[in-house]
Parts: structure tokens; C-alpha cells; sequence
């Protein structure tokens, strides 16, 4: 073997060395992507919510999770720790000053002139005072209609309407409409 024969194995050697570890870094850089992208539970926004119970592993979009603002609406899903069964559920929410509503049933509307309906039951619902607002939540299982309501939030103009004492009717805006949709789909992958 020739002395350049030499030197030419040395230096594919070398590069050798320094290019496997760079090659490697690539393709598990890539395939992470690609798995992250294949997962049907990766959904873009969704985090751990603050709005479970304690016996829960729920998840929600941040949106929903960090808003300041008084949502009337939050959608949560994921497990129950003792059980590993799914669940979704939908809460909703009025914030008042001077005292509760007192609703006994929301609708939902869409511009296509699709209606969803709840009706209240009371030993369900809770009220609470914090800081200059009542809050009253009404938090219901929604595991079977999560395909449906996908469908329904998947319109431009959603409204929401509180019936009780005074009534009280909301426009859904874009962030909040989207992020709820977020929050479906990943409900329906994780189901699944």
C-alpha cells in the first residue's frame, strides 16, 4: 500500500468519525419529528389543565388554561388516575357581580342554525363568590358527543345563551372557538 492510499484511508477515517455522530443527531432529530407528527394524540396548543379534579389527568388548550379573560366555556379531557378511562367534559361558566343568574339551561348556537341544549340540574351546579364576582359553573360529561360537537364548533359564529332569572347570551369569539376545537380533536385521537 502506497503512503497517499494511506494517508486517503486516515482521512476518510477521520471524516468518518466526525460525520456518524452528526448523522446520527440528524436521523433522531428527525424521527422524532416524524413520530411527533404521526402520534393521532398530538395536537397543537393542548397542555395539562388546571381545571380537573383531583382523581383526573385532564388536558386542555392553553388558551383556555391561561386566558384571563371570563370564559363561559372550557372543554377538558384525558383519564382518571385509578381507572386509566377516558373522559371529556364541557364547563360552563357565568360570571356575575351583583348576584347568580340562577340558569337552568344553556344553548348553543351555530350560523348554520344548529342548537345544542343542556338542561341544569341544580345539585350539580355550584356558585361561588371570589373576589368581585359570583362564578356559577356547570361541568357535565360529554364522552359520546365529542365527534358532533366537533362538527358544530366547526362554524365561524358560535353563541352561547344562559336561560334562568336573566338571561344571558355570549358570542363565542375566534380564539376561544378555535381553541375549543384544539381541545376536541385531541379528545377524539386520545379515545380512540
Amino acid at each position: 500500500m502506497t503512503s497517499n492510499q494511506a494517508n486517503y484511508k486516515k482521512m476518510i477515517l477521520r471524516n468518518f468519525k466526525i460525520i456518524l455522530p452528526l448523522f446520527t443527531l440528524f436521523i433522531t432529530g428527525c424521527l422524532s419529528s416524524v413520530n411527533q407528527f404521526l402520534d393521532p394524540n398530538h395536537v397543537s396548543g393542548i397542555v395539562k389543565s388546571r381545571y380537573g379534579s383531583n382523581n383526573q389527568l385532564s388536558y386542555t388548550h392553553k388558551y383556555l388554561n391561561a386566558s384571563l379573560k371570563a370564559l363561559p366555556l372550557i372543554i377538558t379531557t384525558g383519564t382518571f388516575k385509578n381507572s386509566e378511562q377516558t373522559f371529556s367534559e364541557i364547563n360552563f361558566k357565568v360570571y356575575t357581580k351583583k348576584k347568580p343568574i340562577n340558569y337552568k339551561y344553556v344553548e348553543m348556537y351555530n350560523s348554520k342554525g344548529e342548537k345544542w341544549e343542556w338542561e341544569i340540574f341544580p345539585n350539580h351546579k355550584s356558585i361561588k363568590k371570589e373576589k368581585h364576582f359570583f362564578i356559577e359553573s356547570y361541568k357535565i360529561r360529554i364522552d359520546s358527543q365529542v365527534t358532533q360537537l366537533l362538527k358544530f364548533f366547526n362554524d365561524d359564529a358560535i353563541y352561547l345563551k344562559f336561560i334562568g332569572d336573566i338571561n344571558n347570551f355570549k358570542k363565542l369569539d375566534g380564539k376561544h372557538r378555535t381553541s375549543l376545537i384544539q381541545v376536541l380533536k385531541f379528545a377524539e385521537n386520545f379515545s380512540d
